[in-house]
């Protein structure tokens, strides 16, 4: 059953549009209709201001046994078009980019969005035509899909059942700050400057992950414990390398930040703290640990890596592009430099 919805999903061509327009069902009806009453090709052009080539296509293309039926020329229509191979994007070359990058885990709105900074827009990929490739290539015994950030991952959909809430480390933290009172502009992501801070455990050892705000920038040191006093001298250690100003830094309320006040000291950046079980807060930070998940899962003893293996997957993670960037990477936000992924 044809809805009024779908008939009226589009009005017909005004011809004002430079871009080719798709013909509609509720225009095939009407072409229909015209048909039957004898109306001429032309007549037909001028009612639905469409082209006389693009009248004739249609009913040349998607008549039936020498009838044209508007709902049989719809589906000849839909078929056609879902079954059709695009080989102007689909060539070899953008199939290997596709490939290269997904083995490397960037996800398909990530390459698609690098796609529109490095090549010209008749080039472009979207990232639903990239999906559709990984899923056919799943029909044929590929694992293109294996490479997908998500792939396989369970989520746990049960509620939190903890009881009375905790105030989790807030009474702790000698000379908290809220959050409630940093500066607007952080907010706005208008400059860099306004780092993000947080731990990422792994068997025997822990993660200590610095992210920009503004560019989603990232730098990784190692700690043996979650001691605070070694915390903070990783962190500082971290902010040495930063050439750039430092204006903020926010952090949870884990108490191995407890010692913030020596970063406040060494480097006078000022410090404040989400709001206990606040994680829309920490957006940055869950998204950014999502992301180093999949190079170092859960129970991976990130003990056994090397200092340049963790450097060499830090960098991977800030060369890769983003969307939130349109499509630039974290390295060239924070640089002000751009450089060839793809090309």
């Amino acid at each position: 059953m044809v809805t009024s919805r779908q008939l009226n999903r589009r009005l017909p061509c005004t011809g004002t549009s430079p871009y080719y327009q798709q013909i509609t069902l509720l225009e095939r009806y009407q072409i229909s209709a015209f048909l039957q009453i004898g109306r001429s090709h032309t007549d037909i052009t001028d009612t639905l201001n469409r082209s006389k080539s693009t009248i004739s296509r249609e009913i040349n293309r998607n008549s039936f046994e020498g009838s044209y039926d508007p709902c049989v020329a719809h589906v000849i229509a839909m078929t056609r078009r879902k079954s059709a191979e695009k080989a102007t994007k689909q060539n070899p070359e953008v199939l290997q980019i596709v490939r290269k990058w997904l083995r490397l885990r960037w996800s398909p709105e990530s390459i698609s969005s690098r796609f529109s900074v490095e090549l010209p827009l008749e080039e472009h990929v979207c990232h639903t035509t990239i999906y559709d490739w990984i899923y056919k290539d799943r029909q044929k015994g590929g694992k293109l899909h294996t490479y997908l950030p998500r792939y396989g991952k369970r989520r746990w959909k049960g509620r939190w059942k903890g009881g009375k809430r905790k105030r989790a480390g807030v009474s702790l933290i000698p000379d908290r700050v809220d959050i409630a009172e940093r500066p607007q502009i952080v907010n706005e992501r208008k400059r860099i400057g306004d780092w993000k801070g947080d731990t990422v455990y792994g068997q025997n050892t822990s993660l200590v992950i610095l992210m920009e705000r503004t560019s989603r920038f990232t730098l990784c040191g190692r700690t043996q414990t979650k001691y605070k006093d070694e915390v903070a001298s990783v962190i500082n250690g971290l902010f040495d390398t930063i050439m750039g100003r430092k204006e903020t830094f926010t952090l949870d309320n884990g108490s191995e930040f407890t010692a913030h006040a020596k970063i406040n000291k060494r480097h006078s950046i000022d410090v404040f703290f989400a709001k206990p079980y606040a994680s829309w807060q920490r957006g940055t930070n869950e998204n950014t640990n999502g992301r180093l998940r999949r190079l170092w899962p859960k129970k991976f003893d990130i003990a056994t890596l090397s200092q340049e293996e963790i450097d060499n997957g830090v960098l991977l993670l800030n060369l890769t592009p983003r969307k939130v960037l349109k499509g630039l990477t974290p390295l060239e936000v924070i640089t002000g430099k751009r450089v060839a992924l793809i090309t």
